[in-house]
């Protein structure tokens, strides 16, 4: 079993609808998060098609899970022995999600999640919703959940992803201003509240009139945040080891003082 893992997250500017752009972009991160041993790279949400699109430009550029794009990916993976998770603008049919991929580093795609709480009327008008949080996936000896942006500001949704099992939860965003309270604060009492990893990757600058906090970052189990970026592009790095997640569990032993019979009112008036 691996009990400690080296990750890393990018924080850049987007190129909104220029895919090519963005491939160029993921290729040359894979290769300095391989460089600097680095097992699984994480992007924000939507860093292969851009988020602030129009619905016109989202239709022409989504992909397929299984695209041009994700090919492409899954090749840049195999070359540099590297896991890498994605945000995309997805096509399903007729519909458009707004997506996180994971592929692992022999270009196998292990998980595929599709953001299930919508933002606004931004995200409602490009996107159709998720119908539930994916099973917790296995990768690496590690047991991974997923949520997109918004989502992680609903603490049922962490919660539930630790109560099945999850060690490390990667989280693309696009987070704007004025919300840097998300970031610098939601994020790591999420981590500390369940006891697990968080890795939280965001845009910055600018994507047409929308401008991006960046403060990206990777939270343990015990709140602390061991990576953080500010407003400009970088690459995050950290080494989670597993026996954060033991050693908080046993000090604070929320997940047993439990009481769930208290909180059924949570899911009964949903």
């Amino acid at each position: 079993m691996n009990n400690s893992t080296t990750i890393a997250l990018v924080q850049h500017v987007s190129t909104p609808g220029d895919v090519p752009a963005s491939l160029k972009r993921m290729a040359a991160y894979a290769k300095q998060a391989s460089d600097a041993g680095v097992e699984l790279l994480l992007f924000p949400e939507a860093s292969l098609t851009g988020y602030n699109n129009s619905l016109e430009i989202n239709k022409k550029i989504a992909e397929q899970r299984d695209g041009v794009s994700a090919q492409t990916i899954a090749t840049l993976c195999k070359e540099y022995n590297i896991a890498i998770a994605y945000g995309f603008a997805e096509r399903d049919n007729e519909k458009l999600y707004n997506s996180v991929q994971l592929i692992d580093a022999a270009g196998n795609a292990l998980a595929l999640y599709r953001k299930t709480h919508l933002w606004g009327e931004q995200d409602r008008t490009l996107f159709s919703a998720g119908d539930d949080l994916i099973p917790v996936v296995e990768w690496n000896g590690w047991r991974l959940g997923f949520l997109i942006c918004y989502d992680i500001e609903f603490p049922e949704t962490v919660r539930r992803l630790a109560l099945e099992g999850a060690e490390l939860i990667l989280n693309p965003t696009a987070l704007m201003t004025p919300f840097t309270t998300v970031a610098d604060q939601v994020v790591p009492v999420r981590a500390y509240e369940s006891q697990l990893f968080i890795a939280y990757a965001n845009f910055c600058g600018s994507e047409y009139e929308q401008q991006y906090v960046g403060h990206s970052c990777i939270a343990a189990p015990d709140g602390t945040v061991l990576a953080k970026a500010a407003t400009s592009p970088t690459m995050l790095m950290a080494t989670l080891d597993k026996s954060s997640i033991t050693k908080n569990r046993e000090a604070l032993p929320y997940h047993r003082d439990r009481l769930p019979g208290l909180y059924k009112a949570l899911s009964d008036n949903g």
